[in-house]
């Protein structure tokens, strides 16, 4: 094997959520990889933040707003992807939301943006570019999943159970996509210090505590701590794996 396999050099990749926490790390791991990478979001301000770090890396940046809830504002934007790129050779279909409460104080509204996001986005988004994938007959769709497909939480119950489908959704998809030459993978992080989860640590003292000791390493994960496992499945190193889950979690789930 050549370290060469491991280069997205010209690639094209697309990452949903690309504006901040792990989308935007993951959009400069590729880009650092030498991909040129398409940036989905609702939030302009913070997709061209992205895309300045992308271009200060060398590499093309194009900014495209979309809710990924929406099958018509993705099939606009991959569309526009295509139109100015040629093509798509790297989904990494990252977008995703939850809410931190029990089961009995969820709202019908909390069910729908937690599931409507993370399954229901990841689905849309999934299949407007796998139709571009299997048209150019390859592709490497890298799905966002979480430790909390396998192992549960207190108040993340309707969280881990849109990961357990995320998780199943791959490999499903990665069945029905081989015989394009696409591979279909996932990455299940655990507790990566993103703004939202150092807020949710510095909140309770105590419970960041317990967490570090569940954790095998001791420590929460870096964002870019995701990035190995992501270029490394979008590369041609990763060719002959499909269907697979890979889990960044410092040894939660090794317990």
């Amino acid at each position: 094997m050549s370290l060469l396999e491991f280069s997205l050099e010209g690639k094209i990749a697309v990452v949903t959520g690309a504006g901040r926490g792990l989308g935007r790390a993951g959009a400069l791991a590729l880009a650092r990889a030498g991909a040129h990478v398409a940036l989905v979001s609702r939030t302009r301000s913070q997709l061209e933040e992205t895309a300045a770090a992308v271009e200060r890396l060398g590499r093309k940046a194009l900014v495209a707003i979309a809710d990924i809830r929406s099958a018509e504002e993705i099939e606009a934007a991959v569309a526009t992807v295509v139109e100015a790129f040629g093509r798509i050779d790297i989904l990494f279909n990252n977008a995703g939301t939850n809410v931190r409460k029990p089961v009995v104080e969820m709202t019908d509204e909390d069910w729908h943006t937690i599931i409507d996001t993370n399954v229901k986005g990841i689905f849309l988004v999934a299949r407007a570019v796998a139709r571009r994938m299997i048209a150019q007959k390859g592709g490497r769709i890298i799905n966002m999943s979480s430790m909390s497909a396998v192992t549960a939480e207190r108040d993340k119950v309707v969280y881990a159970s849109s990961k357990g489908a995320v998780t199943q959704f791959t490999k499903g998809l990665a069945l029905e996509l081989a015989p394009y030459g696409i591979t279909v993978n996932a990455i299940a992080p655990g507790y990566m210090m993103t703004p939202l989860v150092k807020g949710y640590l510095e909140a309770d003292a105590e419970r960041h505590k317990r967490i570090l000791q569940r954790i095998a390493l001791g420590r929460i994960g870096q964002p870019e701590e995701i990035g190995g496992a992501l270029v490394f499945l979008a590369s041609e190193a990763a060719r002959y794996i499909t269907g697979a889950s890979i889990a960044i979690d410092g040894g939660w789930t090794a317990a």
